[in-house]
């Protein structure tokens, strides 16, 4: 009997986790347009990356896609990282319940993209020039 039960409790489970990411998906994209956070001072746009200690991809993935990134922009733009664990009002005011999660400020620091899980230099660098960033000549 419980065998014939393990796959309905297994969709459940599934549908569950759908739900809730899409909870979190859209109360994010209610940010998106506001300014949350005033702390950085900018010229162009921004990101913040929220990262935590046990989060194995920030790490591996992440955070050197961000540094190359940073590495082959013309212009220098400001990536805060921030531990969750250490600014967890910063991570609610954004409603940050994955990690990684990157978010796009322009130079105004209203939000105009964000990402939940790995975000490509590619797209981090064209999200950028949507926010505002100058393209190379």
């Amino acid at each position: 009997m419980i065998l014939l039960l393990a796959p309905l409790i297994a969709v459940a489970v599934v549908g569950a986790v759908a739900l809730f990411l899409r909870v979190q998906r859209g109360g994010q994209r209610e940010l998106v347009g506001s300014v949350v956070e005033t702390r950085m001072q900018r010229r162009l746009p921004s990101i913040l990356y929220f990262t935590g200690v046990n989060c194995t991809i920030c790490h591996t993935a992440q955070r050197p896609a961000l540094r190359t990134l940073a590495d082959s922009l013309r212009e220098a733009i400001e990536i805060r990282e921030v531990d969750v664990a250490v600014e967890p009002a910063l991570a609610r005011q954004y409603r940050v319940m994955s990690l990684p999660t990157t978010i796009v400020l322009d130079a105004s620091g209203q939000i105009t993209d964000i990402n939940v899980g790995f975000a490509s230099g590619d797209t981090l660098r064209r999200q950028l020039v949507d926010a505002g960033m100058p393209v190379a000549a």
